[in-house]
């Protein structure tokens, strides 16, 4: 399987280790992965802003993928969601032909004929590969923007998901139940009111205390930020690192 990685704005400050792991641990899978010079996907603040603008940065990315002939993988939700929903909307053949002639200013066109996906959906396809040993008992935290919308997110339970927590139990952890798992984290306060951002924050971190947990990974570069700004008790561990540090083989 060929995929070319995005590792969203992010991967250059707090979600650093998250995508460096993501792409280790990809590789050492034995998936083919490319790296093209890919643009900020713009977030909800550019489509807000100005959505030909935010179909036109998405569909550049599409593009370069598309152009290596590989599939997008993503860490960050958000890229994930603004990524699938511009291949959606693209899926108009109207929408498409505008688009493709912003594209040809930079000699560009995108065809349709690339998919998104998310490190959790390509990795759990694999996880008979991996074997971890640790004593560690983990809690597995989605956040919410990796389920929802439903026709946007990962398919699964909006409420009640399970891949995540099957995925590392297959490769070896001890996984609690964790009823916080699908709760919003918070982030999005942190710039408008910081102290209901610690609030709600610290309640996921409180509720995976109380579950038992030596640790909390997670799936999003955001959630794992947010959980470990405000306290420093639990560890807070992309889900990619807790398992390289603790891998016994790629089976």
């Amino acid at each position: 399987m060929k995929l070319a990685f995005f590792p969203g704005c992010s991967a250059k400050s707090s979600g650093m280790e998250y995508a460096k792991t993501s792409l280790e641990l990809m590789k050492k899978l034995g998936l083919e992965i490319s790296c093209p010079e890919f643009n900020c996907c713009g977030t909800h603040i550019v489509e807000e802003y100005n959505k030909n603008v935010w179909l036109a940065l998405n569909a550049r990315n599409l593009s370069l993928a598309e152009e290596i002939g590989a599939d997008i993988v993503t860490t960050c939700p958000a890229c994930y969601q603004n990524l699938k929903k511009t291949n959606m909307e693209l899926g108009d053949e109207e929408v498409l032909k505008e688009v493709n002639d912003v594209l040809a200013s930079v000699n560009r066109e995108y065809r349709g004929n690339v998919n998104v996906f998310h490190v959790i959906e390509i990795l759990s396809k694999l996880s008979k590969k991996i074997a971890v040993e640790s004593e560690l008992k983990v809690v597995a935290y989605y956040g919410c923007q990796i389920l929802r919308p439903p026709e946007l997110g990962i398919d699964d339970n909006i409420e009640n998901p399970t891949v995540f927590e099957t995925f590392l139990e297959n490769a070896g952890f001890e996984v609690l139940n964790f009823k916080a798992k699908a709760e919003c984290c918070g982030g999005p306060l942190l710039l408008v009111d910081s102290d209901a951002f610690k609030k709600r924050a610290l309640t996921i971190v409180l509720e995976a205390k109380k579950a038992g947990a030596d640790c909390i990974t997670t799936l999003c570069p955001l959630c794992q930020f947010s959980l470990e700004v405000v306290q420093d008790k639990v560890p807070v561990k992309p889900f990619t690192s807790l398992i390289l540090e603790n891998l016994v083989s790629e089976r």
